[in-house]
C-alpha cells in the first residue's frame, strides 16, 4: 500500500511538504505542490481520512439523524447544510427509519470519529439512551428537552397555539377541533395546557371528541377527515399541530365533497412549503432560525470562536383557510 513516504520520494520533497498538501495547511509553492500532486495520481495514493481524523481529533462532519421525511425536513436540512456550509463544515445524512439500532450506530459514528457532532430531528431511542453519547461530541436537537447534555432549540408551542385559538376566536369559531403529536412530547403537553386555558378563559365546554391524536402524520390526516365527516356534531374550525397533515385533512375532506374553508376553517403550525402551497393560515415559529441555532451550537461546542444564535420569534401567517364567521369583524392584535 502506498504511503505519505512513498508520495515524498517520488516527488522528491520532505513528508511535511506532502503533508500540507493533502490538508491544505502551511504554505507550499506551485512547483512543489504540482510535483506532489502528480505523484499521487501516479502511485494511485489515496489519503487515510481515518488516520487524519484520529490525528487531528476533528472530521469537519456533522451528522443529521431523521426516522424519514416529515414535512419540515426539507426546510430544517437546507438551513442547517448552508450555515454549516458557510463555517466550512460537511453535513451526512441519516435515515434510522424508527431503527434504534441504526440511529445508536450513527451516534457511535462520534465515538469513532467519523462524525464531530450530531443533530436529531427525530429520534427512535429515549433520550435517557442518548444522553450519554454527549461525551464523544455535542447533540443538538429541536425537539423540547430538558437536558444540560443536549441543546434544544425549541420553540414555547404554548404561546403559539394561544395564538392559533385565540385568531380562531376573534375570527368566529367556537367549536374548535385540536389534532395534537405524540401525548409524551413536551411541545404536545405544552398545546393541551393552551387548548384547557383557553377553553377555561373563553367559558366554552371542551369535548373530548374535539381532541384528535396523530402519532405517525402518516395518512393520519385523511383518517381524521374521514372521523370529522362522521360526526353528528361537526366542529367549524380545526387547529393543527403541523401543516403536513392539515394538508391531508384538507384533501380528503375534499374528496369527500367539503369545500375548505366553506365548511370547516383550517389552521396549520409549520409555515412550511405545504401550507404556502394550499394557502392554508399557519403558525411561523422561525423554523430556520432553530436550524441555524442547532448549528451554532454544535461548532460553538467544537471550537473556541463562537458565533452568535439567531433570534427565534413567533408569528401568525394569514392565508384563505380562516375566513371570518358569521361576520364577525373583530381581527388578531
Amino acid at each position: 500500500m502506498t504511503t505519505i513516504i512513498d508520495v515524498a520520494k517520488h516527488a522528491q520533497v520532505s513528508k511535511s511538504t506532502v503533508s500540507r498538501v493533502i490538508s491544505g495547511n502551511g504554505y507550499v509553492s506551485q512547483e512543489s505542490r504540482k510535483k506532489v500532486l502528480e505523484s499521487m495520481e501516479a502511485l494511485a495514493y489515496s489519503p487515510n481520512l481515518i488516520a487524519r481524523n484520529l490525528q487531528s481529533g476533528e472530521t469537519k462532519t456533522i451528522g443529521f439523524l431523521t426516522q424519514g421525511f416529515i414535512d419540515p425536513l426539507g426546510v430544517f436540512l437546507e438551513s442547517f447544510i448552508s450555515i454549516a456550509k458557510n463555517y466550512n463544515y460537511y453535513v451526512t445524512l441519516y435515515f434510522t427509519d424508527g431503527d434504534k439500532k441504526k440511529e445508536i450506530d450513527a451516534l457511535n459514528q462520534m465515538k469513532y470519529k467519523q462524525l464531530d457532532g450530531v443533530f436529531i430531528l427525530t429520534r427512535a431511542n429515549k433520550w435517557e439512551v442518548i444522553e450519554p453519547y454527549s461525551i464523544y461530541g455535542p447533540i443538538a436537537t429541536w425537539h423540547r428537552i430538558d437536558s444540560e447534555r443536549i441543546y434544544s432549540s425549541y420553540v414555547d408551542h404554548y404561546s403559539g397555539y394561544s395564538r392559533s385559538l385565540d385568531y380562531l376566536f376573534q375570527r368566529g369559531y367556537r367549536s374548535i377541533g385540536h389534532v395534537l403529536s405524540n401525548p409524551e412530547n413536551l411541545n404536545t403537553k405544552a398545546r393541551l395546557r393552551a387548548i384547557e386555558d383557553f377553553h377555561k378563559e373563553k367559558n366554552i365546554p371542551l369535548k373530548d371528541e374535539w381532541l384528535f391524536q396523530d402519532n405517525t402524520r402518516i395518512d393520519n390526516g385523511k383518517y381524521i377527515a374521514r372521523s370529522w365527516h362522521k360526526m353528528a356534531n361537526k366542529t367549524d374550525a380545526m387547529a393543527f399541530y403541523t401543516d403536513s397533515v392539515a394538508a391531508s385533512f384538507i384533501s380528503e375532506l375534499q374528496n369527500l365533497g367539503y369545500s375548505i374553508p366553506e365548511d370547516v376553517a383550517v389552521i396549520g403550525f409549520d409555515n412550511s412549503e405545504i401550507s404556502r402551497l394550499m394557502h392554508i393560515t399557519t403558525v411561523d415559529y422561525s423554523i430556520r432560525h432553530q436550524a441555524e441555532n442547532s448549528f451554532i451550537y454544535i461548532h460553538n461546542q467544537l471550537n473556541s470562536k463562537k458565533i452568535a444564535e439567531r433570534e427565534i420569534s413567533v408569528s401568525l401567517v394569514e392565508r384563505q383557510t380562516v375566513p371570518f364567521k358569521n361576520d364577525c369583524t373583530s381581527s388578531l392584535d
